[in-house]
């Protein structure tokens, strides 16, 4: 998920990148692919390519015809009963738990907002935005916590090698990689005027050890168009108005020397490869994401309502699937594959909204997402659902964030307050459960009636709800959780955030080096991949995870 309030904090960050940059011109250059490390013979994994295509939901691969992900499924070790297990089900959450092994109550953050019970940013109490935190923020936390990420581990498989994290998305960038990642590639503010138009619209890369090689030149290949008003007829159609494009950040665009999007990832992850001696590439595309954020996902089909049709699902879906094929035919031709643990994932599957709880029109309020504030933005235009809520509350809500699911944090969280937001909440539309945090785990307030949820939504519920709510338990998590029903949302045309099936169930494959042809009935969770990395690694973990290795064919 990308929000349009997230864009001025790319401002300060670019700068930073291309300082970085220039520093690094005048650094050595480094070994470059064919390096081996000769303490590992070379059908054994040295190297980690691991493949994150935001918003992947499993039924998107046969629907859209995604080849290159189907080879990796039927050649690898393919979990189908795989699922996201935790809350909030979102990208600023996931691509921490991936690579960390922790469940967000033990991450650090455990949704869009995040109190600062302990004070690791500032005052103590204070309220952020995560997806705008920045990286040192997310650095902060995750060394607040002191738990190691894949990027630490990978320097101990290979020491002086290098760690690159790439994407399109800076929160994603910052979680999946940590402070371990030696590279954090992502894209800038707009601050470049690279048509000579007199206005500062195209986006340049920044990050973290950002090389010179992808910084300079100025306004060359990795540079993009960023202008707000490029909205490729996505802002004046039905339901991508709610979420529209921007220029070429997470959509390619139509400059071919100037491509963004997902193939601006693998690009970048090319250039890496040919001029670092790396161990691992964490790379995440986000090109499915907006699509189905715009379009609904499932529902997204011929004939298309508007919109130029690279913006539509099946054109995401083959453009990632095709970056899919690029980074697995590069490996091959650089003779690596064998020698290269291939993981394939998602952050968090995806929801039609079918039922729509949201605001309708231009004027919907922080994209209906965001309610609250913090040191330094402001989401306090509430829609009509949200309103009845504080108002219930007797303006005790402090914030929330509302998309598949709601939660909600209150200025007074006694247990008495907790309990009256839990109560009206469970009055809002398509609310079919509520929780109140009680320390280290939620308690069940309310549930609907039986005769409310369909058979599936009530399965599916009675065994994993209470599991994934429970997730989110912290200091720092929201008082008062409320889960949805099947298809409903709070937010865009296709969502996320909730505990429902189709926003947890995700695809997880592991290919390559040493991996067999398998389909384990295991009900593998997205906190147990670092484990079974590391075990496939053959590397001791040094902190205790929430996960748990899994065999792989």
């Amino acid at each position: 998920m990308s929000h349009a309030a997230r864009a001025s904090r790319f401002l300060i960050a670019a700068v930073l990148g291309l300082a970085l940059a220039a520093a690094v011109l005048a650094a050595p250059a480094r070994v470059g692919p064919q390096a081996r490390a000769a303490e590992k013979p070379d059908d054994e994994a040295q190297r980690v390519v691991f493949i994150v295509l935001d918003q992947l939901r499993p039924e998107f691969i046969d629907a859209f015809g995604m080849k290159h992900v189907k080879r990796l499924m039927r050649g690898g070790t393919s979990f189908p009963n795989a699922y996201l297990g935790h809350m909030a089900s979102e990208t600023v959450i996931s691509h921490g738990v991936m690579t960390s092994g922790q469940l967000p109550k033990n991450l650090g953050w455990s949704d869009e907002w995040y109190r600062d019970a302990a004070g690791v940013l500032g005052p103590r109490g204070q309220l952020h935005v995560t997806g705008s935190l920045g990286q040192e923020g997310f650095d902060a936390l995750v060394e607040h916590r002191g738990y190691p990420k894949l990027a630490d581990y990978l320097h101990r498989l290979r020491k002086g090698s290098t760690v690159a994290t790439i994407g399109q998305k800076n929160y994603a960038v910052w979680t999946m990689g940590g402070p371990g990642s030696d590279i954090r590639l992502t894209f800038g503010g707009r601050e470049f005027d690279c048509d000579s138009d007199g206005e500062a619209s195209w986006r340049g890369p920044t990050g973290v050890g950002v090389p010179a090689y992808i910084a300079a030149p100025e306004c060359g290949r990795f540079y993009v168009d960023g202008d707000s008003d490029l909205d490729y007829g996505t802002a004046d159609t039905s339901p991508a108005w709610m979420y529209p494009l921007a220029g070429a950040r997470d959509m390619p665009g139509r400059d071919p020397e100037h491509l963004g999007g997902d193939v601006w990832v693998t690009d970048a992850a090319f250039k890496v490869m040919n001029r670092e001696d790396w161990s691992g590439l964490l790379l995440t595309y986000s090109g499915i994401d907006k699509a189905g954020h715009m379009w609904g996902g499932l529902n997204d089909r011929r004939p298309y309502p508007g919109g130029a049709a690279f913006t539509h699902m099946a054109a995401a879906a083959k453009l990632a699937d095709q970056q899919v094929g690029r980074v697995i035919r590069k490996l091959r031709r650089d003779g690596l594959l064998d020698e290269t643990l291939v993981v394939l994932t998602t952050d968090h599957g995806q929801q039609t909204s079918e039922h729509h709880y949201g605001e309708d029109g231009p004027d919907r309020g922080n994209y209906n997402w965001y309610y609250g504030a913090d040191s330094d933005e402001e989401y306090l235009d509430p829609q009509k659902q949200i309103r009845r809520l504080i108002n219930g509350t007797g303006g005790n809500v402090e914030a929330s964030m509302q998309d598949s699911a709601i939660r909600t944090w209150l200025e007074r969280g006694t247990t008495r307050r907790k309990k009256q937001a839990a109560d009206v909440m469970a009055t809002l539309r398509g609310v079919r459960a509520t929780y109140y945090r009680d320390g280290r785990h939620y308690v069940l307030r309310w549930n609907a009636p039986r005769r409310q949820w369909s058979k599936a939504e009530w399965s599916w519920w009675r065994k994993h709800g209470q599991e994934l709510v429970d997730t989110e338990a912290a200091a720092y998590g929201p008082d008062v959780i409320g889960l949805l029903r099947d298809g409903a949302s709070y937010g865009v045309a296709g969502d996320h955030g909730g505990h429902q099936e189709a926003v947890q169930r995700i695809p997880i494959v592991f290919y390559g080096a040493g991996v067999g042809k398998a389909s384990p009935r295991t009900p593998l969770r997205s906190v147990d991949i670092l484990p079974t990395i590391l075990k496939e690694l053959g590397l001791r973990q040094r902190f205790r995870t929430d996960g748990r290795a899994h065999p792989l064919g």
